[in-house]
């Protein structure tokens, strides 16, 4: 006799936080650890493509919890993922059907679409603009090979 756990979704998700959180907070410490900006775009890109509410919720919690980690302005992914879910990324699957070179293309977005998002917020409000060094082309090569495992 099988037996199913109705809240087994829900728990998954909240395990997913912890590790994340743990996770998160040990990428601060330790700057070869990538800060899987690009994972978390891919899990809001998904929530939001399958319509899953409970889903947009973590991806949208996990986000906040980046920001507030690695001290960026609160909603500032939010925002930018979203247009760029609203107004580019369906332009892009119409012309990518490559899984790598989409995986390549959210990469792309993520690292330096978001720091030149967040560039040209501080034209405009004259806020500090997050440091951009050599370890964000690490982080890329490896959520590359994360996200092209995903997709």
């Amino acid at each position: 006799m099988q037996r199913s756990f109705p809240y087994q979704d829900i728990v998954n998700r909240f395990v997913l936080v912890a590790v994340f959180l743990v996770y998160i907070s040990l990428s601060s410490m330790y700057l070869f650890l990538p800060p899987m900006l690009a994972v978390l775009f891919f899990a809001y890109y998904q929530a939001l493509s399958r319509h899953d509410l409970l889903a947009l919720i973590f991806a949208a919690a996990l986000l906040l919890i980046f920001e507030a980690e690695k001290g960026f302005w609160f909603g500032s992914t939010l925002l930018f993922f979203a247009l760029l879910i609203r107004y580019l990324i369906p332009k892009i699957e119409q012309v990518v059907q490559c899984r790598l070179c989409r995986a390549a293309i959210f990469v792309a977005l993520a690292y330096p679409g978001y720091w030149l998002f967040v560039w040209i917020a501080d034209s405009v409000l004259l806020m500090s603009v997050p440091a951009a060094d050599w370890h964000m082309v690490l982080y890329m090569v490896v959520e590359f090979l994360i996200l092209a495992a995903l997709i």
